[in-house]
């Protein structure tokens, strides 16, 4: 596994230093060949929410990462399929629970997910 070097961006934007470090230091910890969630980067990354986002949207700009949005329904479970915009989720979204009951969709989450791209310095 490649290591994951932020210096160039950290160097752009040195209001987010801070952010960008702890990130850099938890993606060569975990890896980079799965995808981000929100949920796991607020139990790993010790930083503030809004500093959180906007380090993100530096590597999503830089190309590090790539937004998309999934669903997950409501015991956790992400349902296959990926978005690039939460509006392309279909309405009629064939939602089942452990039991094969349907669920409603509006019963489940849309949640943003980052998949790092090849492999390359931010």
């Amino acid at each position: 596994m490649s290591r994951v070097n932020l210096e160039h961006l950290i160097s752009e934007h040195p209001e987010s230093e801070s952010a960008l470090r702890k990130l850099e230091s938890w993606l060569n910890k975990r890896g980079t060949s799965r995808d981000i969630t929100p949920r796991e980067l607020a139990r790993n990354v010790p930083v503030e929410p809004a500093a959180l986002a906007a380090a993100l949207g530096l590597l999503v700009q830089a190309g590090f990462l790539r937004r998309v949005y999934r669903v997950q329904k409501p015991n956790g479970v992400m349902v296959p399929g990926e978005y690039d915009d939460p509006r392309q989720i279909p309405k009629d979204l064939d939602l089942r629970d452990r039991r094969n009951q349907r669920v409603d969709i509006s019963d489940a989450d849309v949640v943003p997910v980052f998949k790092p791209q090849e492999q390359r310095v931010a």
